[in-house]
């Protein structure tokens, strides 16, 4: 049986294709401080990015939540918490100066 060129491209981007993947793979599954990347700014310079809640539910939602999963990334993260109306029953919001309502 004769390969004609257009199955041999074929066979070819899928080989190509194949070895892409598993260099991908491979990668992800090495640890992280073996990577070789550049010095983080952000941690240095301060926040770059403040995160802004603007639309939920006043009587059932998940913003202090929200707000802890945050800060547990990053403890000095700025958040921000916008409404049009005080929310009742009132939010539980960490009391430190960078989360504000």
């Amino acid at each position: 049986m004769r390969l004609t060129r257009c199955q041999a491209a074929l066979a070819a981007a899928i080989t190509l294709n194949l070895l892409v993947l598993f260099y991908v793979s491979w990668l992800q599954h090495q640890p992280r401080n073996s990577r070789a990347r550049g010095p983080r700014r952000a941690s240095a310079a301060g926040p770059r990015v403040t995160v802004l809640v603007r639309e939920f539910e006043a009587f059932d939602n998940a913003v202090p939540e929200l707000v802890d999963s945050f800060l547990q990334q990053d403890p000095a993260q700025p958040v921000v918490v916008a409404a049009d109306t005080l929310p009742y029953p009132p939010l539980a919001l960490p009391r430190i100066p960078n989360v504000r309502l």
